[in-house]
């Protein structure tokens, strides 16, 4: 957006402005398709539910190699989509310094330029911040059992609670009766 243009209004760029140049009506039409095609495939129990389920799963089992598979791959993925094409992107480091950013801040100069960069980088800035933080969070296998036991022995001190109050009530009804 030009100088002029963004004095006129607000600042914000109008539907006929050319906002990203690199991205063709071709590009958007793919990206909305795939967007259709996941909700489809999602509310009809397609391999979208797999395949997150799946995710889920692996972060749940193991959040540390979770992300770091995430990283590298994502960091690979990243510089294949933009090497060539973005100027900040000159090597896989390049990619993995922005990749890791998005796990947290997104402090970086490099920027997703193409679709498919993008896309990528979405995905990790949407996911990578949990996954970062269920490593933190994480317990061990004996600190989970323990942890799974907790509820059940607070369940047996409430019902000594409430046997108790139980019998005081008794002895106040009788208490009262007699008197």
């Amino acid at each position: 957006m030009q100088g002029s243009e963004a004095s006129k209004g607000n600042g914000r760029a109008t539907p006929s402005q050319d906002v990203s140049p690199n991205v063709s009506i071709e590009d958007e039409k793919n990206a909305f398709g795939l967007l259709a095609a996941l909700a489809v495939s999602s509310a009809a129990g397609g391999p979208y539910g797999s395949l997150k389920e799946s995710l889920k799963a692996a972060v749940t089992r193991d959040p540390f190699d979770a992300t770091v598979v995430t990283v590298l791959g994502g960091a690979f993925l990243f510089y294949l989509a933009e090497k060539g094409k973005n100027p900040k992107v000159e090597t896989y480091w390049d990619a993995l310094v922005f990749i890791s950013t998005c796990l947290s801040v997104g402090y970086a100069d490099i920027f997703a330029r193409t679709p498919t960069g993008k896309a990528i980088a979405s995905a990790v800035m949407t996911l990578g911040p949990a996954m970062s933080g269920a490593i933190l969070d994480s317990l061990s296998p004996s600190e989970a059992g323990e942890k799974a036991r907790v509820p059940e022995e607070l369940f047996k001190v409430q019902t000594a609670i409430v046997d108790k109050l139980d019998a005081i009530l008794e002895e106040m009804r009788g208490a009262r009766a007699k008197g």
